[in-house]
């Protein structure tokens, strides 16, 4: 007779290491609905499959960061996160997709580590950025951007010889950081779409 485990079984099992069987359920359980809809929606099972351990990956991530909540629905989380990812992955190839689901789920936490994942990514784009512009940049834009210091005050911190320097270095910053941004395709991609 095959084992069925509760949501709660399944998370504590992550948080103790003692998943082998429980991944081998979610697997048995979960990954034919999550495959179903994405090959629905002009997917190959081999791009399911990919999205589906990316799911789980992310679900056990979320799990050992004590970021889920017990009583949340495991498959609910798995099945959001998977449509989420398969919906960019397919629009990054041109695909249409459908975009409805029978599991459709308004679910918090699953919402919450999609949030957190793409302000990651968007994080991880920018900071490459910025590691191109340079220290001195970086730190005057932080001040006139990020800390809205008027330019007599950044002349003062950064040692300028007055503010209008400080003004003519921020705008050449600016440009600069404007130039870098534009020739980085996925930045673009990001800051430019909905």
């Amino acid at each position: 007779m095959k084992r069925i485990y509760t949501d709660t079984e399944i998370v504590e099992a992550i948080r103790t290491g003692k998943s082998n069987n429980v991944l081998n359920y979610l697997y048995i359980n979960i990954n034919p609905k999550i495959k179903a809809w994405i090959k629905q929606n002009n997917g190959s099972d081999d791009e399911a499959q990919d999205i589906f351990q990316d799911s789980v990956i992310a679900f056990y991530k979320f799990v050992s960061d004590n970021k889920f909540e017990y009583g949340k629905s495991v498959e609910a989380f798995l099945f959001t996160v998977a449509k989420n990812k398969w919906i960019n992955r397919a629009k990054k190839m041109n695909r249409q997709t459908t975009y409805e689901t029978k599991h459709e789920v308004n679910y918090s936490v699953a919402n919450e580590y999609i949030d957190f994942k793409i302000k990651t990514e968007q994080e991880e784009k920018i900071n490459i950025i910025l590691s191109q512009l340079g220290e001195r940049c970086k730190e005057l834009l932080t001040y006139s951007i990020f800390n809205k210091l008027s330019m007599e005050e950044i002349s003062q911190k950064m040692g300028f010889n007055n503010a209008d320097t400080a003004k003519a270095k921020n705008y050449k910053c600016k440009q600069r950081l404007i130039q870098l941004m534009k020739s980085h395709q996925e930045v673009k991609e990001f800051l430019y779409n909905d």
